[in-house]
């Protein structure tokens, strides 16, 4: 078994683009038999480039391929139906697919899926060799892989295939794979970047997540980041789980003046004295070759012990894991202070870093239904006659705190499809509670598209973070059947 540690990419890969070094230079690399294979992640890809300088040969056609296989539930052993293997499909254009496993060395057929799934190849040098070869860039999502870089464990067990026809080769990493998981290789995903843009962080308490500190608002607690950051958010307020980061520099400095404690100290609101936080949460070490979960809480003086900060987590430089939910809605503010092993104080930088906590849910309603002034109960049939005349739909997607999002309402009807009735955004500067009074909706006159069953799908999102992304969704349906009659 080899490890691959991913490296984190703040700017999403261009992957049906021309390969590009200067996108790769720093990626995490695993060789080939044939040449490297290069990854890197964000919050919701994995992006993959295997640079396959034995492959120099320009074949047309697919008999060049990958199959790139992911253990989703991580047990190294295979779980039909779940586990999934990437490939192309078997003609041209170039076109990824995925199919579930359904046992040793057996598939289902190959499915197109999302669009999200990317395969590109390119031929050409590379910095791996200056001759023209072959390379495949890949966007992979994280949706379907099973992996989500706010929870835990941060890696998935993978197996890859690489094949040309000239030169004529298959190789296989590890060995036979595709029939026994339990010698996978494990990728090992990058978290978030290492550290923040330079100036951005906070001087002790770097930041939440991703989102520096320097970006909070320290009157408000809401974050704004710059549309070319990931994430953007604008004006947003945190919940879920939030991890707050101690500054890179700072921590190094702090450690090396004798630091090996500190206290992490809360209040509700902006005025009031200070008390001792107390907070328990795990993060994953490496050692060894391997990641170790620690627990880590705080001792009978209220301090969490320092973690070296040489030393590599799953969540760099963690200071407090706090989960929001069930804390009150409003104004938190946190400061640090750091002490030595024995106790006694280590001086640090003063900084009050202060969040806008908000885990309510809007109000998202369907509140009635009509056509041509008769209104329409769940399930009822309704026969749409001539000459035209529209459905209304009279919908609520409110937010008391002023933090919505965006909001949606659709029909869906038939195989999949989709016809949209209404949408909205947040207009981009202050707090936006949604549209009032509670409008009344009129679809077009195309609508409805065809005699179906239709159900009515209202969603909302609300400008609430945990660090990483935009957090939260929201919905309420409603189900009628319209029947067009000539």
């Amino acid at each position: 078994m080899a490890f691959l540690r991913s490296v984190w990419t703040s700017t999403p890969i261009n992957v049906s683009a021309a390969y590009s070094p200067a996108a790769w230079a720093d990626a995490g690399t695993m060789h080939l038999p044939v040449g490297l294979m290069l990854v890197k992640n964000d919050d919701k890809f994995l992006y993959i480039a295997l640079d396959l300088a034995g492959d120099n040969g320009n074949s047309p056609g697919t008999n060049d391929y990958f199959w790139l296989t992911f253990d989703v539930d991580r047990n190294r052993s295979i779980t039909a139906r779940l586990d999934i293997n990437y490939s192309i499909y078997p003609t041209l254009p170039i076109h990824i697919g995925y199919q579930f496993y359904l046992g040793a060395g057996r598939w289902t057929g190959l499915t197109s899926g999302t669009p999200l799934a990317i395969a590109h190849q390119t031929f050409g040098p590379s910095a791996a060799s200056a001759a023209p070869h072959r390379i495949w860039q890949l966007r992979i999502p994280f949706s379907q892989i099973g992996v989500d870089l706010t929870g835990a464990p941060p890696d998935v067990p993978f197996g890859l295939r690489v094949a040309s026809s000239s030169p004529s080769f298959v190789h296989d990493v590890p060995s036979n794979f595709f029939g026994d998981f339990s010698h996978l290789h494990d990728l090992i995903f990058a978290l978030g970047p290492d550290t923040y843009p330079p100036g951005t962080a906070g001087v002790t308490l770097g930041g939440v997540g991703n989102i520096p500190a320097t970006t909070i608002n320290a009157l408000s607690g809401r974050a704004t980041t710059a549309p070319t950051y990931h994430p953007h958010v604008v004006n947003a307020a945190f919940g879920g789980v939030l991890n707050i980061l101690g500054n890179n520099v700072t921590m190094g400095t702090l450690y090396g003046a004798g630091a090996r404690k500190y206290r992490i100290k809360h209040r509700q609101g902006t005025s009031g004295s200070f008390a001792n936080f107390r907070q328990n949460w795990s993060n994953y070490h490496w050692v060894g070759g391997t990641y170790v979960l620690e627990s880590f809480g705080p001792d009978a003086d209220d301090m969490y012990p320092l973690p070296n900060p040489a030393d590599d987590y799953s969540i760099q430089k963690l200071l407090l894991q706090w989960n929001t939910r069930g804390a009150v809605n409003g104004i938190h503010q946190f400061e640090a202070e750091f002490f030595n092993a024995g106790g006694g104080a280590v001086p640090s930088p003063a900084q009050t870093l202060t969040l806008l906590v908000d885990n309510s849910a809007p109000d998202v309603e369907i509140l009635g239904i009509r056509y041509r002034g008769t209104d329409i109960k769940p399930c009822d049939i309704v026969d749409i006659t001539a000459p035209p005349a529209p459905v209304e739909i009279h919908i609520r997607a409110s937010d008391a705190a002023g933090n919505l999002n965006s909001y949606a309402l659709n029909a869906y009807y038939g195989m999949n499809q989709q016809f949209p009735l209404a949408s909205a955004g947040y207009p981009g500067i202050g707090d936006w509670h949604g549209p009032s009074p509670d409008p009344w909706i009129s679809a077009p006159l195309s609508f409805p598209p065809q005699t179906c069953a239709y159900q009515f799908r209202l969603g909302a999102t609300k400008r609430i973070t945990n660090g990483y992304d935009y957090i939260g969704y929201w919905e309420t349906t409603d189900h009628v059947t319209l029947r067009k009659v000539p």
